[in-house]
């Protein structure tokens, strides 16, 4: 029990990767069409010392969940769409609209360790 606790605090502080939406119960999408809609956010995070070497990040293969890949750097734009690309498998949804994609890096202990975090969202239509 103490193991597994221990290994899900060090997941959720090394990294993660998440997806969160947000679904449009009026029916209506931007252009007023009838289609339904979900707003997708995905989020990545990963550590790095001296913004060089990987300690973790999230695995985006298993998003929402206590799980990183250690000593490997997945905070990509590849990683963000393709776990996109999975969402909208599982949604349903046929089309992509308002794509947008950032990278935000904060430092910390005069760069000896940096927190990356790669953003992503989107309106997926059904």
């Amino acid at each position: 029990m103490k193991h597994s606790l221990f290994l899900a605090l060090l997941a959720s502080c090394l990294g993660c990767a998440t997806i969160t939406t947000a679904n449009n119960y009026h029916g209506v999408d931007i252009e007023g069409n009838g289609s339904p809609i979900e707003t997708v956010l995905i989020e990545n995070t990963g550590w790095t010392m001296f913004k060089l070497l990987p300690i973790g990040s999230g695995n985006p293969e298993k998003p929402n969940r206590n799980s990183c890949c250690m000593f490997r750097d997945t905070t990509t734009l590849q990683n963000n769409l393709d776990m996109l690309e999975r969402e909208m498998k599982r949604v349903g949804a046929t089309r992509i609209k308002n794509l947008s994609s950032k990278t935000a890096d904060e430092s910390l202990f005069l760069l000896l360790f940096t927190r990356t975090a790669c953003r992503t969202s989107a309106v997926l239509l059904k």
